[in-house]
């Protein structure tokens, strides 16, 4: 599945949070930063040659790569887990995305066949199917685990139009690498950022019987969410795909592309969620948005990590801007 940051990887990886030491260490990171991502559309391996320079920065000095990270680690091993398990787990995570950075790198020097070869196995490709069959259009929701790209490439056939719905991100160069990508599997980007208009283009799409592709796991900026029962607490969840499977009738199918080595790749479609129309009840006591938890749920906990996910996913462990904790009443 293709990413919505959608969020990239904060500092030296993409992100936006400054490290600590000020200003001088904020540039130094910036520049890495940008010089690794001229490297990725060029020379991928050159990545991968760098990459203990720069995990050894991002472990060590990247606020944004430990606060979040660490708070998500804790709670997907458990009020039991030491802090060598918690901090073991954080590497991994930050190790992974590293991971799917080079991977970008080669994808976007490749081409649909040759992505569809990163492919290993489709696990339940039938619901997929049943889902199309109906020809309502579908609703594809994916989390931030392994390449998503790869998934959508062997999702896709000949003749089927994807849009992926995503957040802008305020970097260029790793922008233009992921319209790249999109652009050479075909996929039509659909930028949450223009507003309403957005959401009517799909809505067409939707019931000219073609696809969205859209996060479940994280609310994008401009998207509303609402707290969903998710392992130990409660994750906030976009409700976007629910609104558009009660205009238009389309499932909602959960779909994950589990990275199983470097540039191979397992692809997870669960059973479709058909979503009753009764529009009162968008929010998260629809059984629709609990099931779409579950699903990512399932597969985060499977893969934890591989869920690339910087900021602190649970309610419980976030706070508004006022200051007060967001975990539900």
């Amino acid at each position: 599945m293709t990413d919505d940051s959608n969020q990239t990887m904060p500092l030296a990886m993409g992100g936006t949070s400054p490290l600590r030491g000020g200003w001088i260490r904020t540039r130094s990171a910036n520049f890495w930063r940008e010089f690794m991502y001229w490297w990725t559309g060029r020379f991928p391996p050159a990545v991968l040659l760098t990459r203990p320079f720069f995990l050894f920065f991002a472990f060590r000095f990247s606020k944004a790569l430990q606060d979040g990270p660490a708070a998500n680690a804790r709670r997907l091993l458990g009020p039991n887990a030491s802090e060598r398990e918690v901090e073991s787990l954080r590497r991994n995570i930050i190790r992974s995305a590293y991971t799917s950075i080079y991977e970008l790198g080669c994808a976007v020097r490749s081409n649909r066949e040759a992505l569809r070869s990163w492919v290993e196995e489709v696990e339940g490709k039938e619901h997929y199917l049943a889902a199309r069959s109906a020809r309502r259009g579908a609703i594809v929701v994916t989390a931030h685990l392994g390449p998503f790209e790869v998934g959508a490439a062997a999702l896709m056939s000949r003749n089927e139009r994807i849009h992926v719905v995503f957040q802008r991100d305020e970097r260029a160069s790793f922008e233009q690498l992921r319209s790249r990508l999109r652009a050479l599997l075909g996929i039509s980007e659909s930028p949450i950022d223009r507003g309403w208009a957005i959401w009517g283009a799909l809505r067409d799409a939707l019931l000219a019987n073609e696809v969205v592709l859209i996060q479940g796991d994280r609310v994008m900026p401009q998207q509303r969410g609402v707290p969903v029962a998710f392992h130990s607490g409660h994750m906030l969840m976009p409700t976007g795909p629910l609104k558009l499977a009660m205009l238009t009738g389309a499932p909602l199918v959960p779909v994950f592309c589990i990275r199983t080595n470097i540039k191979r790749c397992r692809v997870i479609i669960d059973e479709p969620i058909y979503v009753n129309p009764d529009r009162r009840a968008v929010d998260g006591r629809h059984p629709a948005m609990q099931r779409l938890a579950n699903s990512i749920e399932r597969q985060v906990l499977a893969h934890p990590e591989q869920w690339a996910i910087f900021e602190k996913a649970w309610c419980e462990d976030r706070r508004d801007e006022a200051g007060t904790s967001l975990k539900p009443p």
